[in-house]
């Protein structure tokens, strides 16, 4: 009887032992990603006619950017430390607020020194709604579940992406392109965002331990960090730095990389690009099958291999069936590191009084890898083999981010105080 029992309790589809708060909250932090993501990509979608229209050399264009990652790194860390205090799910709703009014008043900028200090803005919202959205779900999913909630979380940045190209699209088709008052009504689409996650958060609960934490005496103070912390942020800091120096050193000179060293026309490239975002897509589904079952660094350390082979071929091939593959397992590879790291930085601080802002200042800290990345890569592209020696600057970043992991400890199933 006990053996038919726990039959068919393990019969029992996964989905079906969580609970709908925390799929409420999984839809509301998705969603609110997803839009984060949209909003990111618009300045790379828009960046050209943003030359265009103001004039503006490739330095300043590439400055705007810069304020923006800068935006980005302020907005994790100060919204880390916010979640901590007002709530989860306050700090998202905010933060998402912040992104969605920003960008739409990006819509009516007079200069390229307004669109700078408003993409800034945007981008403190875009930051903090990472790091509370990820605490949010991390704090929320079972400890068996964790793992696959955070990577599907985290399929709003393919998700993101897509919608922000396939928008662009349909608006440059209708205004005639972006050149003219396209990009700014792309921007003014930026505020819709607000209305749809303040509409979802009305029915989604708060974090059930930040309710617990704020309940105890002087609970809604907490400290900095609890004992042990520094050893697991720095542990997060340092796999999440070398997974956003992959990221943004593959995905920002793949298109580039693909017309001026493997001389494929610009359509083409669109082509490589969308297969790298489907293979985003799939390495988002996998992650979540696997990592509740074999565990995080296992499942990191399988991703990593794969990402590195990949990118190698990428860099080597010459045949476009060659490219054609490898550019798909890159994204599968590289894109799904991220499918994990919202649970993996949760878990390194189990029994933190601020794990909002220790998650804040891993993942948003690290974004000074993908900083970095784009800009040694574009130093080094001064012909065809420097570039591919500075695409190759990835495989290292792979090592290294496989060192990190092989010193970490296995986080799989750990209870969160």
């Amino acid at each position: 009887m006990a053996s038919a029992r726990n039959a068919s309790i393990a019969a029992v589809p996964w989905h079906r032992e969580i609970s709908s708060a925390a799929w409420r909250v999984l839809i509301l932090a998705g969603t609110a990603w997803m839009f984060d993501v949209f909003d990111t990509f618009l300045l790379a979608l828009t960046l050209p006619a943003l030359v265009a229209v103001f004039a503006l050399s490739k330095a300043e264009a590439g400055a705007i950017g810069s304020i923006l990652a800068a935006g980005l790194v302020a907005g994790g860390i100060t919204f880390g430390w916010v979640a901590d205090r007002i709530g989860r799910r306050r700090a998202l709703v905010i933060s998402a607020c912040i992104y969605s009014l920003f960008s739409g008043a990006t819509a009516i900028a007079p200069s390229a020194t307004a669109v700078a200090a408003l993409r800034f803005l945007a981008g403190v919202g875009m930051g903090g709604a990472w790091t509370s959205g990820a605490a949010l779900v991390a704090e929320t999913w079972d400890p068996r579940h964790r793992g696959k909630g955070g990577a599907l979380m985290q399929m709003g940045l393919p998700l993101g992406s897509m919608l922000a190209v396939g928008t662009a699209a349909v608006v440059a088709a209708i205004a005639g392109g972006l050149n003219g008052g396209g990009w700014r009504v792309l921007y003014a689409l930026g505020t819709l965002p607000a209305i749809v996650v303040l509409l979802l958060a009305r029915r989604t609960p708060e974090s059930p331990l930040w309710v617990r934490r704020v309940a105890r005496p002087g609970g809604a103070r907490p400290g900095v960090f609890a004992a042990g912390d520094l050893r697991g942020i720095a542990i997060a800091f340092g796999f999440i730095f070398f997974c956003q120096y992959i990221y943004w050193g593959v995905f920002t000179w793949t298109p580039t990389f693909l017309i001026s060293v493997k001389h494929l026309n610009f359509l083409h490239s669109l082509g490589f690009v969308m297969t790298q975002q489907l293979g985003s897509l799939a390495g988002f589904l996998v992650f979540a099958s696997l990592v509740d079952r074999i565990g995080r660094r296992p499942t990191f350390l399988i991703y990593l291999a794969i990402g590195a082979v990949s990118v190698a071929s990428f860099v080597l091939g010459t045949t476009p069936l060659v490219l054609y593959v490898a550019v798909f397992w890159t994204g599968f590879g590289i894109t799904g590191l991220f499918a994990g790291l919202g649970p993996f930085a949760a878990e390194l601080v189990p029994n933190s009084p601020s794990r909002a802002f220790a998650m804040g200042i891993a993942y948003n800290g690290g974004r000074l890898g993908g900083i970095l990345a784009p800009y040694l890569i574009g130093a080094l592209a001064t012909s065809s083999a420097g570039f591919e020696a500075g695409m190759a600057t990835n495989i290292a970043a792979f090592f290294l981010a496989a060192g990190v992991i092989l010193i970490a400890p296995e986080t799989r199933g750990r209870a969160l105080a």
